[in-house]
């Protein structure tokens, strides 16, 4: 069973750039209901994927304005944050339940193909997922902060402690923990996206996303985490190997949530190109926007040339 909430009602941030041009709800095969929005008009449509249940649609608020301007462009709060429902059953996000959703908006807005763009395991995975199983609705994808998992081991700092014991310290990474969650889910929010946001000069994007992490669950979080995975790299690389969909790769230098070897891994098995932005974190998109959405724009414009 799938154990849902009403959705809430979230924040509007004041002074939003670009509202969208429709707006909808769709129910998931499991009934769970995703908030999705359409903005401007053209070819190819453009899908920028969630990255919930830990942030909303919102963490793509500096691509939507550019990029409507120039294409169709589909964003959703996914399931367990947003204006999205709430289940907080493990069960409800696994990967299969997470690329259908994205199958779900798809047909909901009329979309036949998109290019998607996603950030981290959330976003990336999920796509490299759905162009191996629904190749026919992927025109390409681009890939900020390779979140693949298995590709190569994670960072040090975030196996140090175990996600499930009583730890004796919430100091640090050791936030990253089902019990201090539920102590003080604000204080990890605020934690994460300063360590991942590390630049000089990140004080709103870091306010931006603690806001939208509080807009979310701890509930929904916590059953994210305790979703199944069963993959082994072997499994994971296969996986990888058998996209055909263009793909342009993104990873900063200094990203302390993703090792850039899972960036190049995924570029060695795809044959995609990476972009290595020097000096940059995790948060790309929202921390360096310009770079973001010149990529995205440039990687659409090769499609359209027949040069990915």
């Amino acid at each position: 069973m799938i154990s849902r909430a009403a959705a809430p009602t979230v924040r509007h941030e004041p002074g939003v750039a670009r509202r969208p041009d429709s707006s909808g709800v769709v129910t998931a095969s499991d009934g769970v209901r995703l908030a999705y929005d359409v903005y401007g008009s053209g070819a190819p449509t453009i899908l920028l994927l969630p990255s919930a249940p830990i942030i909303h649609s919102r963490q793509w608020k500096a691509q939507i304005h550019f990029l409507s301007r120039h294409y169709r462009v589909v964003a959703f709060d996914g399931r367990g944050n947003g204006r999205s429902d709430r289940p907080t059953d493990a069960a409800a996000y696994i990967d299969e339940r997470i690329t259908g959703d994205i199958v779900t908006v798809l047909d909901a807005t009329d979309t036949d193909r998109a290019v998607l763009v996603g950030l981290c395991g959330d976003g990336v995975w999920r796509a490299i997922l759905l162009a191996t199983s629904r190749p026919e609705r992927v025109q390409g994808i681009v890939a900020f902060a390779v979140g693949v998992p298995r590709l190569s081991p994670p960072h040090p700092h975030r196996t140090r402690w175990a996600f499930d014991d009583e730890l004796p310290t919430d100091e640090g990474w050791a936030k990253v923990n089902r019990h201090y969650w539920r102590r003080d889910y604000p204080g990890f929010a605020q934690f994460f996206f300063e360590e991942i946001t590390s630049e000089p000069h990140s004080t709103k994007a870091i306010e931006d996303a603690v806001d939208w992490a509080l807009d979310g669950s701890v509930d929904a979080m916590i059953a994210d985490a305790d979703a199944d995975f069963d993959l082994d790299l072997a499994a994971v690389e296969a996986i990888c190997q058998a996209v055909r969909a263009p793909m342009l790769l993104v990873h900063g230098s200094k990203d302390s949530c993703q090792p850039l070897a899972r960036a190049e891994r995924l570029s060695e098995l795809t044959g995609a190109p990476l972009v290595i932005v020097e000096g940059a974190d995790h948060m790309i998109p929202g921390r360096h926007p310009v770079i973001a959405n010149l990529l995205i724009r440039n990687f659409v414009r090769s499609l359209e040339e027949g040069e990915p």
